[in-house]
């Protein structure tokens, strides 16, 4: 293959599962395809940034993979000039074919080894998009490189705060208002601050190599062709500067909402439900004392008028979480650094 020939997108649904590793040059770097949806792109000159974008771990989220391959296809093109060391991973594309979640488990739960519970595909995708993290980021990390990694989503429902971040739980560390900034200036409304650990790509990043990492949402699922790009302007626009000029761009702080995660609702029965209509957007509020989550083991009634709840999803196995109870928080009341 060349690359006139390459796209990433296409060559990843055509070669869901295995890719021959190749390489080819580029006006401004070298790009490696190391598997299946696994592009590595690297500067001529020196650089001080290792990124990754990660796309698709789940297969129905389609404008983030559209808005990466776009950033991929321009830098190959030599619209724009690669200044830092980039990782691209397209994280589930036997379920983009599907136009499904997920084939068989939610991959966004099976990292920091969590797929060793498993079996069948997005286990065994799971391990491989941590080995290629690892790969990536252990070189980065001996050269003394800022690394970040933006893992990019869409939510299955509609939002109060259309785009919003979750920033992986930190043990005695203060916020990075660079950052923060960065997220106000790619257009994020809302940040959420997670409570403890998770299974989460982002976190898996945070946790082993101390990496600037989040959980991006930018909108609605919607199939393939049928994103509005433009919707996502402000986030292509801050990765084109930060791949470009090895910068992040600083946006204003005080536009950004910032959240605390309160409670995760855990599903303990298969009669297990919550009280919400079908069409509650994210970041939803509730009066105190509303029955929130009902079972035949557990009841949960909103602690504060003003909490709010996200990522609500009833259907999930026993034992995983059926959405996380918000509230509202001032960010001067957030330590940052």
């Amino acid at each position: 293959m060349t690359l006139s020939a390459y796209d990433f997108l296409s060559t990843t649904l055509a070669n869901p599962e295995q890719q021959e590793p190749m390489s080819f040059d580029f006006p401004s770097g070298k790009a490696f395809v190391e598997d299946a949806g696994i592009l590595r792109l690297e500067p001529q000159g020196d650089s001080k940034i290792s990124l990754i974008l990660s796309v698709g771990v789940h297969g129905n989220e389609t404008g983030p993979i559209e808005l990466v391959n776009q950033l991929v296809t321009d830098i190959l093109a030599g619209h724009h000039t690669l200044t830092v060391r980039l990782l691209v991973l397209f994280g589930n594309p036997l379920s983009a074919i599907a136009q499904q979640r997920f084939c068989k488990v939610n991959m966004n739960r099976l990292f920091s080894g969590a797929w060793q519970e498993y079996d069948g595909y997005e286990a065994e995708r799971a391990k491989r998009l941590e080995q290629a993290v690892t790969d990536f980021f252990q070189p980065g990390k001996s050269l003394g490189h800022e690394l970040l990694h933006y893992d990019l989503h869409t939510a299955i429902r509609g939002s109060k705060h259309e785009k919003f971040a979750v920033y992986p739980y930190m043990e005695e560390a203060a916020y990075s208002r660079q950052q923060l900034a960065f997220l106000a200036a790619s257009g994020i409304d809302a940040v959420l601050l997670s409570h403890q650990p998770t299974t989460t790509f982002s976190y898996y990043s945070a946790q082993h190599y101390g990496a600037h990492a989040f959980t991006v949402e930018l909108g609605k699922v919607y199939g393939f062709g049928q994103n509005d790009l433009s919707r996502f302007s402000a986030m292509a626009q801050s990765l084109a500067e930060l791949i470009t000029q090895s910068q992040l761009p600083q946006g204003n702080l005080n536009r950004l909402l910032i959240f605390s995660v309160q409670e995760a609702l855990i599903k303990d029965t298969e009669d297990y439900q919550l009280h919400i209509s079908s069409e509650l957007e994210n970041f939803t509020p509730f009066e105190k004392g509303y029955v929130l989550a009902e079972s035949s083991k557990s009841r949960y009634l909103v602690e504060r008028t003003g909490d709010a709840l996200i990522f609500p999803n009833a259907g999930v196995p026993i034992g995983q979480r059926a959405g996380l109870v918000v509230r509202p928080q001032n960010l001067a009341e957030i330590p940052l650094g």
